[in-house]
This record gives structure tokens, C-alpha cells and sequence, in this order.
């Protein structure tokens, strides 16, 4: 397997033989966040399109083949509708707690996915206590869900979110039930 961390040390002795370590760091951790973002939408695009197609084949039908050839472009399509739809704000919502929601469930899920070992050398955070970072990152998503729901100042968003934080707690529990097993709280070392 090879590894990368050979290549990340060229870069960063590179970018600091012309620049100042600290704006090294800086445009190291842009160009890491921009390229995490990037992995996220390549992935989004990738799993609709095989949820689309896995769920039509169980329906016995063809799925999404109207836009682009095999249906390739619907995501795109699905993602212009979105942008050009009204966005609805409830009246008596908590206005700014009501809009931060999202963007905690999407912090949680990049924090998350910055801790995990793509292979050696190439993961973006790694210490002793990366076992417990994971779970604690993720672990504000249900924040994010639970303060959708309370800030939308109605009973039954509030039950619904909820509902679904326990969900969410639940699974979390039974899937981190298996790394005292392991020995190390290095996701390195639990994964490769």
C-alpha cells in the first residue's frame, strides 16, 4: 500500500520553502476542505443515481431514463429544482435557529468524514482519540435534527425530530458497540 503521507510532506515543504507557515497550513486546510466537499457532491451524485436505479429494478420498472442518455443527467435536473423552488418559512419559527439546523447536520457529517483513514498516509485527522472525535462529530447531527424540529415552534415537528434522534442514537450505539475489541482508539489502526 502506498503511502501518502511522502506526498503530503513534499507538498507542505514545498508550499512553506515560498510562503509563511502559517498561510501554508491555511491553503493546505482550503484546498483539504474544498477537495472533502468535492468527494461529498461526486458521492451524492453517485449514490441517488444507484438508489434511483436499485429501487426501479425492485419495482420492476426502468427509472430515471428521460434526462441525459441512461439518465445520467436527473440528478442535475433534481438539484435545478430545487434551487429554483420558494423557499418556505414557518411563521412562528425561531428564524435563526430554524436556518442554522441544516448546516449542523452537514458540519457533523464533514467532521466525520475527515476523521476516516482513506489509506496510509492519506487521512486529514489523526490523534489517540479519533474513536471517540468520530463519535462525538457525528453525534451533533442529531443536534442539528432535534433543533429543526424544536425551533419550527410546532408539537409535531418537535415529536418527529424526536422520533428520529432516537432513531439516530440508537443505531449509533449498537455500530460503536465494537471498538473496545479492537485495542486502539486510532481509526488507523481499527480500519487499515
Amino acid at each position: 500500500m502506498f503511502d501518502f503521507s511522502i506526498v503530503s510532506s513534499w507538498i507542505h515543504g514545498l508550499l512553506t520553502g515560498f510562503m509563511p507557515e502559517g498561510l501554508a497550513i491555511f491553503l493546505e486546510c482550503v484546498v483539504i476542505g474544498v477537495c472533502i466537499m468535492l468527494m461529498y457532491a461526486i458521492l451524492a451524485i453517485i449514490l441517488i443515481y444507484m438508489e434511483r436505479k436499485v429501487c426501479a429494478f425492485f419495482q420492476c420498472r426502468l427509472g430515471p431514463n428521460r434526462v441525459g442518455k441512461y439518465g445520467l443527467m436527473q440528478v442535475f435536473a433534481d438539484v435545478f429544482k430545487m434551487l429554483i423552488k420558494e423557499i418556505i418559512t414557518l411563521k412562528n419559527s425561531d428564524r435563526l435557529l430554524y436556518n442554522l439546523a441544516p448546516y449542523m447536520v452537514i458540519l457533523a457529517s464533514i467532521l466525520s468524514f475527515a476523521c476516516l483513514p482513506i489509506n496510509k498516509g492519506m487521512e486529514i485527522i489523526n490523534f489517540n482519540i479519533g474513536v471517540f472525535f468520530l463519535m462525538a462529530a457525528s453525534s451533533i447531527g442529531v443536534v442539528g435534527i432535534l433543533l429543526a424540529g424544536w425551533s419550527s415552534n410546532n408539537k409535531f415537528t418537535l415529536i418527529g425530530a424526536m422520533r428520529s434522534g432516537a432513531q439516530i442514537i440508537s443505531y449509533r450505539t449498537f455500530s460503536w458497540s465494537f471498538h473496545p475489541y479492537n485495542g486502539s482508539t486510532y481509526r488507523n489502526h481499527v480500519v487499515l
